[in-house]
């Protein structure tokens, strides 16, 4: 069992390996675990929200997000479409509607998480990346901003 389990472990490596990589805009921004603040290229927040030249800040987000659970909730794309390893190691898709959704919070401080965070910031999506330190926690968030506001569209946990 741990053979399969590491052979498709290995497997699913090579392949994001290999995928092609696309150079970033100017205006991306990849933090590295090591940065205590989430840095975007505009830190204002915007005066106006009905004004959509004023687009909302991911920093200012990603806080209220992760720390307001009411916020939170009003920020995710329901039903939540995610997919997850099972038991077996298969990517399953799952739909996890409003009801059962609990709360997650993606702002711990380093010392207080067993894996790396890295955010990979775009012009209007977002990728928070958790890699785990010798325990097999491999997560991705997909953030992306809809009418100028962010949401949580999905994330694909495929931790050992």
């Amino acid at each position: 069992m741990k053979i399969i389990l590491r052979s498709s472990f290995v497997i699913l490596l090579l392949l994001a390996v290999s995928c092609k990589k696309e150079i970033a805009p100017q205006n991306s921004i990849i933090l590295k675990d090591e940065t205590e603040s989430i840095l975007t290229n505009d830190e204002k927040e915007p005066e106006d929200a009905s004004d959509k030249t004023n687009q909302e800040d991911f920093n200012h987000f990603f806080r209220l997000f992760n720390h307001d659970a009411v916020f939170q909730i009003s920020r995710v794309n329901f039903p939540l479409k995610v997919k997850i390893n099972n038991d077996d190691l298969e990517l399953v898709d799952y739909i996890i509607p409003k009801e059962k959704y609990t709360s997650i919070d993606l702002d711990k401080k380093p010392e207080e998480r067993g894996y790396k965070q890295q955010l990979i910031l775009k012009k209007d999506k977002a990728v928070i990346q958790q890699r785990g330190i010798d325990n097999g926690i491999f997560i991705d968030y997909f953030f992306e901003k809809k009418d100028g506001k962010w949401q949580l569209v999905t994330w694909v946990d495929i931790s050992t």
